[in-house]
């Protein structure tokens, strides 16, 4: 072999093991050497990474108006140990000195940066660690305070009282955040960052709070749609990494590394908020005005099942939470009460529809008075011979339990049954209740259930047996959501309108409607009336159990009006429910068609008119009653 090529053979192989030796040297000095003094090094070195919180989807209502939304927030946070950390401070000093030179806004970039060297030296050379410490944070807090508008003293004394981390100021608006970011930027102060987050916010925030519901400080809903649907309506969060140079400075506009979040997804809910303002209004002076307990008014579509309004005293504030551990839970869903005559359709819709009884039908009531083996049936009032309607219009007791009789009592609780009560409609809002049967097979019980005693309903049962009757015949699920839209407009989920089972055939229906209207034009409903429209319901008065006592108050009461409009096609079923009124006087005869039925009027009334539906007189149109 060639001694050259030997020769150059060599050098070659020395080259490579010597930049491998160093290679080598250099990759244990990064691994070892320079991790330990970055341990202790007075530069930051480690990497920081910032949640980006993501935006919850809307809340919308059937017209698109919003309900609840977010709004971006940010927390202006002091981090202590950047703050005692003299090295990365000494740029932002430099700044505070060169800036106060005359002339200095004149400079261009080039030589605002050759001024800015100079100072720094000088800083560094004639201020000892404590001083640099010093001068930045009252230079921060100068900056910061000016644009909060918070005394730069002020803000000093509470970073100063810090151990590690000074949350200096929550909800800041992203727009001035970003202002202070950029302020902060310029002038090279480190120490302080901005945390951002979500606030959710609530534009009607009085209107339907039980429904909407909220949100803990997690961010998780705790109540309402804000928890039944919390999968659907959060999204899932980013991350920012904080950018550095060189130096250790951190970069607060820029960032090395994003991971966007996603939006979550928007809900649109049946509710029509214009419909739900004329509720909230109504039951709010009506709660105040009666001295109630406890209320609630509930407005359906009877031929979807759709919620049009729902609204429960006592409420709260979604946005303040103010009274929010007194409202408790939704009465329209999770108040469980024996009724009274509002619950006589039952019956009387069974006799039509067994083909018992017709319209024309008669009953003798007994004079207030009807026995039976084991028990008596007793009325309010002295009555005799009653017809169908008559007994729906004077709401006799024993005249709607030989109804019940005609049909049996195994068949009424069928009936009963399939009208909905004694289960949960599947409200999708948390805290429905499913209401209570008593013993089916105790003959007492029954004659109680036929006019509203001994059977626990919810003011939302009420509202769905109710809307049998207008929509022909078919009892359906209550829809509050209707569906499920993407940040972009697209419609990924539509709720269908589901039926449960049809419980009463579609003459009937209508024949139960013309005869609720008897009870407003000539019974115990007479108050519930709206000028202009053909309306019809039945009242219900129902007194409180007394356990301690073992028997009803007579002076505590559940009132209610169980309404439909127009008769002859009901756009709208509503539910008038009110609990315990009080201090009205000696004089005054408390009872659903005092109270409840002139509070359906006025509701009703002032819907007639948003839906423009156009008014009909009150007259009766001429009907078959065997039809």
């Amino acid at each position: 072999m060639d001694a050259s090529f030997k020769r150059r053979a060599f050098f070659v192989c020395l080259a490579l093991v010597a930049g491998l030796t160093a290679l080598s040297f250099r990759l244990v000095t990064l691994q070892v050497l320079d991790r330990k003094m970055s341990a202790s090094s007075t530069i930051p070195r480690f990497k920081s990474h910032q949640k980006i919180v993501a935006s919850r989807g809307l809340i919308v209502d059937r017209n698109h108006t919003i309900i609840a939304q977010n709004r971006p927030q940010a927390a202006l946070v002091a981090d202590l140990h950047h703050l005692k950390t003299p090295s990365i401070l000494t740029r932002a000093v430099a700044h505070r000195y060169a800036s106060q030179v005359a002339g200095w806004r004149g400079l261009n970039k080039a030589e605002k940066g050759i001024h800015l060297s100079r100072t720094r030296k000088a800083v560094v050379n004639q201020l000892s660690n404590e001083d640099v410490i010093k001068e930045h944070l009252a230079y921060a807090t100068e900056i910061i305070g000016r644009e909060l508008r918070i005394p730069s003293s002020d803000l000093l004394a509470k970073v100063e009282k810090g151990s590690a981390r000074v949350v200096v100021k929550k909800g800041i608006r992203e727009d001035l955040a970003r202002k202070i970011e950029t302020e902060l930027q310029k002038r090279r102060i480190q120490g302080f960052s901005f945390e951002r987050s979500q606030r959710r916010y609530y534009p009607m925030p009085t209107m339907a709070p039980h429904l909407v519901g909220n949100q803990n400080y997690k961010g998780i809903g705790e109540s309402g749609l804000e928890k039944s649907m919390h999968d659907i309506l959060a999204g899932r969060d980013g991350e920012r990494e904080m950018k550095r140079d060189e130096n250790g400075l951190v970069n607060l506009l820029e960032a090395a590394q994003v991971t966007p979040p996603k939006m979550g997804k928007h809900v649109k809910v049946t509710l029509d908020m214009g419909i739900q303002a004329i509720v909230e209004d109504e039951l709010g002076m009506a709660f105040e005005a009666y001295n109630a307990k406890k209320g609630s008014i509930i407005v359906v579509d009877p031929h979807t099942g759709d919620i049009l309004a729902m609204a429960s005293r006592p409420h709260f504030n979604l946005n303040t939470r103010e009274n929010y551990a007194e409202a408790g839970s939704s009465f329209a869903v999770s108040a469980q009460y024996e009724a009274g005559s509002v619950m006589k359709i039952v019956a009387m819709a069974a006799a039509l529809d067994a083909r018992v009884a017709n319209r024309d039908s008669v009953v003798n009531c007994g004079w207030g008075i009807l026995k039976r083996p084991g028990f008596t049936v007793r009325d309010h009032h002295r009555y005799g011979d009653l017809s169908f309607d008559g007994v729906l219009v004077k709401s006799s007791n024993t005249g709607v339990f030989q109804f019940a009789e005609y049909v049996g009592q195994a068949n009424f609780y069928r009936y009963l049954d399939n009208f909905g009560f004694g289960r949960r409609t599947g409200f999708p809002v948390p805290g429905e209740a499913k209401g209570r049967i008593q013993d089916r097979s105790n003959t007492r019980n029954f004659a109680s259930a036929t006019y509203g005693y001994g059977v626990s309903v919810t003011p939302l049962q009420l509202a769905m047996a109710y809307s049998v009757l207008a929509n022909g015949g078919t009892l359906l699920k209550p829809r509050l959501v209707q569906s499920i839209v993407a940040n972009n407009g697209t419609v990924l989920e539509e709720i269908p309108v589901q039926q449960v089972g049809r419980v009463i055939s579609e003459a009937t229906a209508q024949q139960m409607c013309f005869a609720l209207e008897q009870v407003v034009l000539k019974g115990t409903g007479q108050r519930a009336k709206v000028p202009g429209y053909r309306g019809g319901g039945k009242t219900g008065t129902a007194e409180k159990w007394n356990s301690e006592l073992g028997e009803y108050d007579e002076n505590k009461k559940y009132l209610t009006f169980a309404g439909l409009l127009p008769v002859h096609d009901p756009r709208f079923v509503c539910i008038v429910t009110i609990d315990e009124p009080s201090e009205l006087g000696e004089d005054f005869q408390i009872g659903g068609g005092t109270i409840a039925a002139p509070i359906f009027s006025q509701v009703a009334g002032r819907i007639a008119r948003f839906m423009n539906l156009t008014p009909e007189g009150a007259t009766p149109i001429a009907l078959n009653p065997n039809q």
